[in-house]
């Protein structure tokens, strides 16, 4: 812009010094005018900058004013930019009509021959056409600004380049937060998180009590509640016939759950239970460096090539991420179909008898669930379901029920009033990452049951073929203010 200026100014200065008596004010004016652009530019130059420098700090706009110079903005810090007007062209000129034509002269008439004939007369000029009407000459666009416009909603101020980009800031609400979203407006429940996080634990400590040779154990914690190991371990495989896992969170969400009767309570006729076992992949690979990391490598080594001990089943409290919120989650195994000896499906509960939205739920798919889902069933011990499953198809699909009661009592055989679902498996999309799972549409319930269905290929001979694994985490549920 500056050698332009200058340019310039060399070009009209030499125009000046051809002659003494020339009248050079309209050189000195047009220098002025070059001038003033580029004071013009510079100021536009130096607001945009300020512009950018606000939206990237997250400045805030807290009122506008609309002077004869342009837009000023005040902003949340003290600070304000000016967005001045451009100046108007002048307008153009209107053209000048064309003048007619002059008539042509008459011509003179020929003398008569003896044998010739009068000679024509000459004819007339034509009239000459009008000239065209000078067009009107554009009006003058508005000076060298960067700026074409500036608007402003209840929320936002949207200022438009002549490039055609857009800058958007945000106004301060009434109370001083940053526009763009309306308010929330206030629910008539609080939400209230079951977490499985021990910070967050507000049950009375309890033991859960077996029969025969051992004494059971204390829970004080949460994670008091994870067993060790995951597979054949002393809480969740303690004893076939009296163990009762059991967990409450009393005083805060009041979800209950007790593994379910199935022929022994013990994990392998389903329940709930809490974890904290992760680690990404589900490869064989992964898996037996999964199983060492738990087991130890001594454990891997001694048993290589031995299915029935280093079988996916040990890990099943295991997902491929860390919890959805903190370290813990809980595990749910069980499901029934027509060719299962599944009686009573797993559930959740109010443990004070009072009827509640369950509002949402985080859930994933296990490792061992994706290990069978990516790769087929397997044939070593443990992981053989009984099926034909070779693999994801496009037709696949797999989704957990969950079933609504108005009774906690409710038997195997009652029939639900509310049911919702959840795809874990549709087509080759496939959940590996903690999913948002609303409930509400359950209405208020007293306990909620979950079962698995599934598409034909992942059911052989024994009914479903893939294991009966999901994780979730951080159940919200409403509670009246």
């Amino acid at each position: 812009m500056k050698r332009f200026l200058f340019i310039a100014a060399a070009t009209l200065v030499g125009l000046s010094l051809v002659g003494c008596s020339y009248d050079d004010s309209a050189i000195w004016d047009a220098m002025d005018e070059l001038e003033e652009k580029v004071e013009q530019n510079a100021e536009d130059i130096a607001t945009l900058s300020a512009l950018i420098e606000a939206s990237n700090q997250g400045k805030v706009i807290t009122s506008t004013e609309y002077t004869t110079e342009g837009v000023v903005l005040n902003f949340s810090d003290g600070s304000s930019v000016t967005i001045k007007n451009g100046k108007d062209g002048a307008d153009g000129k209107d053209g000048e009509n064309g003048k007619d034509g002059k008539d042509g002269a008459d011509g003179e008439k020929g003398e008569k021959g003896d044998a010739g004939k009068d000679g024509a007369d000459g004819k007339d000029g034509e009239n000459g056409k009008d000239g065209a009407d000078g067009k009107d000459g554009a009006d003058g666009k508005d000076g060298d600004s960067f700026f074409v416009s500036v608007e402003e909603t209840d929320t936002t101020v949207i200022i438009t380049l002549a490039d055609g980009r857009v800058i958007t800031l945000p106004k301060a609400t009434e109370g001083g937060e940053e526009g763009g979203e309306e308010p929330e407006p206030e629910l008539p429940y609080e939400l209230r998180v079951l977490s499985f996080e021990d910070a967050d634990a507000r049950f009375a400590p309890y033991t859960l009590d077996y029969a025969y040779d051992w004494a059971g154990a204390e829970i004080t914690t949460w994670s008091d509640l994870i067993d060790d190991p995951q597979y054949g371990g002393p809480l969740t495989y303690a004893d076939q016939m009296s163990a009762e896992y059991r967990w409450y969170d009393e005083g805060n969400t009041e979800l209950t759950h007790t593994f379910p009767y199935n022929y022994s309570y013990c994990y392998w006729g389903g329940g709930h239970a809490i974890s904290n076992y992760w680690g990404e992949g589900w490869s064989d690979e992964d898996r037996d460096l999964h199983i060492a990391k738990y087991y130890g490598e001594d454990y891997v080594a001694e048993n290589a090539g031995n299915d029935s001990m280093l079988g996916w089943f040990n890990l099943q409290y295991m997902i491929p991420v860390e919890a959805h919120s903190g370290d813990n989650f809980a595990v749910h195994y069980g499901y029934k179909d027509q060719y299962s000896y599944v009686e009573n499906l797993p559930e959740i509960s109010f443990g004070d008898d009072v009827s509640r939205v369950i509002d949402h739920m985080y859930v994933i798919n296990t490792n061992y669930t994706l290990n069978q889902l990516y790769n087929g069933v397997k044939s070593e011990a443990g992981n053989s379901f009984g099926g034909n499953w070779e693999g994801l198809t496009e037709d696949a699909w797999l989704k957990i029920v969950a079933q609504g009661f108005d009774d906690v009592e409710a038997d195997a055989y009652a029939e639900p009033i509310s049911e919702v679902e959840f795809y874990l498996v549709q087509g080759e999309n496939v959940v590996t990452d903690w999913q948002k799972w609303d409930l509400s549409g359950l209405g208020a319930v007293k306990k909620v049951r979950f079962n698995f269905l599934y598409s034909d290929e992942m059911g052989g001979k024994y009914g479903f073929t893939i294991p009966g694994y999901f994780a979730y985490d951080d159940v919200a549920v409403r509670f009246d203010k």
